[in-house]
């Protein structure tokens, strides 16, 4: 039997989707103050100390995802990964310890903790991790939607913690008479990470469907085509409310390219599949069955020729989407990529705060 790869995806492929998760959610989010604050003078060399450490931060995790296009091993991602959670274990502990505040106002210091803790929980519990669709697609379609739904609940949570984040700058620059310059990209990420968690949810279930072609699992097949309707529609209606949140549309555009080519293709296979399906189900009766007359026998023969017709249809078809889709594919990852560069530009120094004119 003709059986097309469950990985639908290299994982070249795998890896470079990663770049999104930590170019989008963590440059903005990790700087560190490393010597004592009980030495300032002055608010300047206060918010100084953290805008140098910040852009030190953010520049090593810009780096580290630069490495995944690369084609870095997967192994190394993962141990990246845990070298950013011990970092930001270490710099929370600097903080505590070192940091007292400014005249003992600790309001940047502890806000940036509960980041940095958010930051180490997101890290480890996977919900930054928008590109398992393998894994996904060992569990049943409803494990698979539960995953996805919590997955949103946390991603959702993460953001609002950097909102927080955002206030407590501005309302700590005020009380000195300071300008926070929230960072202009800060939108830009959020926006990212919204997009990149549709383009997950089609891939996940998608990833699944595949699987359940291939394992001839017609009920897994049927819930997935219902979860990807429902998908379709979410994509298409929020797709519609992104339009006009940013100015840059291209990734709302390739996220619409890639839901109409999965409903397309789902369109294409779903009576091909269904019909094989069958035909597989009433094959495997008509091979238990002896063929010991040239009835049975030829009856045999008639069912072969129409099972590997109905197959041959199916796996034909399946392979020419398959091809198409990583196209596809590829080029939502390069819109991806291109989207945060041109829409997450970071200034040399000094970006969290200014003295107010």
């Amino acid at each position: 039997m003709k059986n097309l790869n469950s990985q639908t995806y290299s994982k070249k492929n795998q890896l470079k989707i990663k770049i999104a998760l930590f170019v989008f959610l963590l440059p903005i989010i990790v700087f560190t103050q490393t010597t004592t604050s009980l030495g300032y003078r002055n608010i300047k060399a206060y918010t100084d100390d953290f805008a140098k450490n910040e852009m030190y931060v953010k520049k090593s995790l810009i780096e580290y995802s630069a490495s995944l296009i690369d084609d870095q091993l997967a192994s190394r991602s993962i141990i990246t990964a845990t070298r950013i959670i011990e970092k930001l274990k270490k710099i929370n502990s600097i903080l505590v310890k070192n940091d007292v505040g400014f005249e003992k106002n600790t309001l940047l210091r502890d806000s940036f903790i509960k980041m940095n803790a958010k930051t180490i929980e997101s890290l480890s519990n996977g919900t930054l991790i928008l590109n398992d669709y393998q894994v996904q697609a060992t569990n049943d379609v409803s494990t698979i939607k539960k995953n996805i739904d919590q997955k949103e609940i946390q991603l959702v949570s993460y953001f609002e913690e950097l909102k927080k984040y955002d206030d407590n700058k501005v309302q700590f620059g005020m009380q000195y008479n300071l300008e926070a310059n929230n960072i202009v990209c800060t939108n830009a990420f959020e926006y990212n990470g919204y997009q990149n968690l549709l383009f997950y949810k089609m891939n996940a279930i998608d990833q699944k469907l595949i699987a359940s072609i291939n394992q001839v699992n017609k009920n897994d097949f049927m819930e997935c085509i219902a979860v990807a309707d429902k998908i379709y529609n979410e994509v298409i209606a929020k797709t519609s409310l992104y339009k006009g949140m940013y100015t840059d549309t291209s990734l709302n555009t390739a996220n619409i390219t890639f839901a109409d080519f999965i409903k397309e293709q789902n369109s294409q296979i779903t009576a091909l599949f269904t019909d094989f399906a069958d035909e597989f189900t009433a094959f495997q009766k008509i091979k238990k069955q002896p063929t010991t007359t040239p009835a049975s026998i030829q009856n045999y023969n008639e069912s072969v020729k129409v099972y590997n017709e109905k197959k041959n249809i199916l796996f034909d078809t399946l392979a020419v989407t398959q091809y198409n889709k990583k196209i596809i594919y590829e080029r939502w990852y390069s819109t991806n990529r291109d989207f945060l560069k041109n829409n997450t530009k970071f200034d040399e120094l000094h970006d969290s705060f200014t003295f107010a004119d």
